[in-house]
């Protein structure tokens, strides 16, 4: 689709700009040559963001430095050839198709998704997370799409499904502007914010984080299901107990394989999962992940947990992480986990029993 003379106007004038400026609708309007029927009307339809957020007394802030805007970009955001790219604020409101939530603030960010804590409008007003579909074009390939909604829609559909204590619980989903989103029990923090203020974790408390991951993953894999993305990050803290966060990149035993051939749903720098947490299978294609692939993984949270420096996979193959002094048998049991062959780490079951043993937990 073709830009209009207006369109090409202020993709010039956005290039001159800088990201934080606060400029006024006339600003905009003498650039552009539009009038402010125009301007409420483009900006309604979301086809100024993200360069453009609209604020309060008619004014505007820039939300990208003018050299960060490429010809192409700017047209495939403006005629909306490509996802939708919507600017997110306090106070929107989101449909889903059970209840409607405001939101309140944005908790983070990756490359598929935002996060915010919402305000679910009913008369507890209970405060959930609400995950929106909202895709960085510098990081997914366009053909790469699909799958981002796919993906979307399965866990929608998988994680509404589980219901377990140490699973997060789905509430909803609905759509933004054409972009799906989620809905899920709000959690304290995550364990990695709690690291991030106490720099590490004492061993006990330690045993009883691994210990609630633990159960939550043998549910998941009793479904088939590797989780494939633990760390700390998605360790999630309710008032008594932790639970597995961010379904995202499950590998659920339903989903199309159509939609993971050929590779994962990234540019070639960025790989399903978190790269430091992987086991050496995973590392090689994400798609070789299996349930052991999810005790490496806790295995490394764990040693950052323990000591708050996470290891890395060099130090890790040659056994050169440091430790602390601890339990009988617990140095041991993550040497197991880390075991380079998944046939060789121990299973879900010996762990939980080793960690009820050593720390005396019913």
């Amino acid at each position: 689709m073709a830009l209009s003379r207006g369109a090409k106007k202020l993709f010039e004038w956005l290039k001159q700009q800088r990201a934080g400026t606060i400029v006024s609708y006339e600003a905009v309007m003498d650039a552009t040559g539009w009038s402010k029927v125009s301007l409420n009307t483009y900006i309604g339809k979301n086809k100024v963001a993200p360069f453009l957020q609209k604020l309060e007394n008619q004014n505007l802030k820039v939300l990208m430095d003018g050299d960060e805007i490429t010809e192409n970009f700017f047209d495939e955001t403006f005629t909306q050839s490509a996802p939708r790219r919507i600017n997110l604020s306090s106070g929107d409101q989101l449909q889903g198709q059970g209840n409607k939530y405001e939101l309140i603030e944005p908790l983070g960010n990756g490359a598929v998704g935002h996060v915010w804590s919402a305000r679910m409008q009913s008369p507890e007003a209970t405060l959930v997370a609400a995950k929106v579909m909202l895709p960085r074009q510098d990081l997914l390939q366009d053909s790469k799409l699909p799958n981002v909604r796919e993906r979307f829609k399965c866990e929608a559909k998988n994680g509404r499904q589980l219901d377990h204590p140490n699973i997060v619980k789905y509430i909803d989903v609905g759509e933004v502007h054409q972009n799906p989103f989620l809905v899920m029990e709000l959690a304290n923090r995550s364990i990695a914010e709690k690291l991030r203020i106490s720099g590490s974790i004492p061993e006990e408390e330690t045993a009883e984080i691994i210990l609630d991951a633990v159960t939550g993953l043998d549910f998941l894999h009793s479904k088939e299901c590797p989780h494939r993305d633990i760390k700390p990050a998605n360790l999630l803290e309710f008032s008594d107990v932790i639970k597995l966060g961010d379904l995202g990149i499950v590998k659920w035993s339903d989903f199309d394989p159509v939609f993971t051939k050929g590779g994962t749903i990234t540019r070639e720098s960025m790989q399903l999962g978190s790269w430091f947490y992987m086991a050496p299978e995973q590392q090689e294609s994400p798609h070789n992940a299996v349930n052991a692939s999810d005790t490496y993984a806790l295995g490394v949270s764990w040693i950052e947990l323990l000591t708050g420096q996470l290891p890395s996979p060099q130090a890790i193959g040659a056994g050169r992480y440091q430790l602390p002094d601890l339990r009988p048998g617990i140095a041991e049991l993550l040497a197991n986990m880390l075991r380079y062959s998944p046939s060789e780490r121990p299973n879900l079951e010996d762990i939980q029993e080793a960690i009820q043993t050593a720390y005396s937990i019913d």
